[in-house]
């Protein structure tokens, strides 16, 4: 007989109170003000045998540099830490609590001291201070949601809410096929767009033993990236989406998770091209700031009012399906996918270009940001080029876990919705929830054959640690492993 199930939630805020660095675009940013909370959750399953730790942030990416810290300091008994996983929700309007933004770590560790000077107030929260503030915020949250376990059940439910849209149109130019993420639709030599959305909703519903809902994991594939170019920190459509559930379900812990979403993002690049085709432009070179013509915060609200739905609806089917001994289990291990790898010819070309760069601008802080980003490409062919030299091999966590009949798996990219669906379909699970950014580890996109043919950004070495051969051995590995948990 399957054993009893004990379920532990715990949230917190983790809402810098100063300003810091926005992470998500290639120019600097620093907060301006809150727009709305940024919030951590933590959700424990265990029975005895099993046990999965699953944590929430409203961050651009998983907090890799912080993780050993963080494990190292628990000091829950019977807690496995090798079963604590990281998950991101992918805003670009938070920070990562520390001073490794992308300038520091990509275009410094190239061009040198001629990167232009960074204006920083002197309030701002960053290196150890900021380092210190999160990993202690993330040590509380796991002991709470830890310490809170109560015998409880599960259910589940598939259904359906409208966010995500392809992110990535293509155009006939110069007699070829290309891609460009965010290019207008507006223009006359769009075709159509490079691969399909995916508008599920798969939902993970907790209750306790008199049959009360206690919380939710809602997993959507698509990034909360409404308000991704401005300074201001926000938890994006997830903020919205947190309240309309609690105005129809009560207040209950949310666990979102971020499903399969590399090439979708949550705008209608058709519509939003009849109003924006200059803005489109500037948007599409990460350059600057741009102020786009559309209500944000309208359309924060109506992704959160879809998504709410969705749940709600699920909600009715699950409460009469709840189990208190499921079947529960787990598999942690590491997985290598093939490196991505650059032509010497292209490595040599970038070099050329970066030189010739350096060579125009000598003096300290004298290289405009602009010009800077425009170097982020050849930066990515040098510094993958050093890397391919050490391995060839890709290697990252891997948390897979089966509840009842259904299946959860993650990994560490931005992965392309074609390679979700090609798991999601062959698996021996009802129900798959295929979670990006997540595995502990930051792998970039992984796009498909037709992306890294169409090229721009999302689909170049830089922007993409693994390729589509890689793509495929991550598809053929994460469902053997999924699969191992069924008889």
């Amino acid at each position: 007989m399957n054993r009893q199930l004990k379920i532990g939630w715990a949230k917190t805020d983790i809402t810098p109170d100063r300003p810091v660095y926005v992470i998500g675009q290639l120019y600097s940013r620093i907060s301006s003000y809150v727009h709305d909370a940024l919030t951590a959750t933590c959700l424990v399953l265990e029975n005895g045998t099993e046990q999965m730790v699953m944590v929430s942030c409203d961050m651009a990416s998983v907090p890799i540099m912080h993780i050993d810290r963080i494990l190292k300091r628990l000091d829950c008994q019977g807690l496995d830490p090798a079963k604590v996983v990281f998950n991101a929700t992918h805003t670009h309007n938070a920070t990562m609590f520390t001073a490794n933004t992308t300038y520091e770590v990509f275009f410094k560790s190239v061009l040198g001291d001629i990167c232009p000077t960074l204006n920083e107030p002197d309030n701002i929260l960053k290196d150890a201070e900021a380092e210190e503030w999160f990993i202690g915020k993330m040590v509380t949250l796991i002991t709470d949601a830890w310490d809170a376990r109560l015998p409880g059940g599960v259910s589940l439910a598939h259904d359906y809410a409208a966010v995500a849209f392809n992110r990535r149109p293509q155009f006939f130019e110069d007699g070829q096929i290309i891609s460009r993420m965010y290019g207008s639709c507006a223009d006359a030599s769009f075709l159509g767009f490079e691969g399909a959305s995916d508008h599920a909703a798969d939902m993970l519903y907790t209750w306790d033993t008199a049959g009360h809902l206690t919380g939710t994991a809602v997993c959507i594939p698509c990034p909360s990236q409404v308000y991704e170019l401005h300074s201001f920190l926000s938890a994006d459509y997830w903020a919205e989406a947190r309240n309309a559930i609690r105005g129809a379900l009560g207040n209950i812990f949310i666990l979102p998770l971020f499903g399969a979403a590399g090439d979708q993002n949550p705008l209608d690049l058709v519509l939003l091209s009849k109003t924006n085709t200059e803005e489109l432009k500037i948007w599409n070179a990460q350059e600057t700031e741009v102020h786009r013509h559309f209500d944000m915060l309208e359309t924060c609200k109506d992704i959160g009012e879809r998504i709410s739905e969705a749940v709600v609806r699920g909600y009715r089917k699950a409460r009469n399906r709840i189990e208190t001994r499921p079947v529960f289990l787990t598999s942690a291990f590491t997985m290598d996918v093939a490196l991505r790898c650059v032509a010497e010819a292209d490595v040599i070309a970038a070099q050329k270009r970066i030189d010739s760069v350096k060579a125009k601008y000598t003096r300290p802080g004298s290289l405009p940001e602009a010009e800077m980003i425009r170097c982020f490409v050849d930066i990515g062919y040098i510094n993958r080029w050093k890397l391919q030299n050490e391995t060839t091999r890709f290697n990252f966590p891997v948390y897979i876990f089966r509840l009842g009949r259904a299946v959860f798996a993650t990994n560490p990219f931005e992965l392309y919705v074609d390679y979700s669906f090609r798991m999601k379909a062959r698996c021996k699970a009802d129900q798959a929830f295929i979670i990006q950014l997540s595995s502990n580890a930051k792998g970039g996109y992984l796009p498909t054959t037709t992306a890294v043919a169409g090229g721009s950004y999302g689909a170049l070495p830089v922007s993409t640690m693994v390729g589509p051969n890689g793509g495929t051995e991550l598809v053929e590995k994460t469902l053997a492993a999924m699969d191992a948990l069924w008889p």
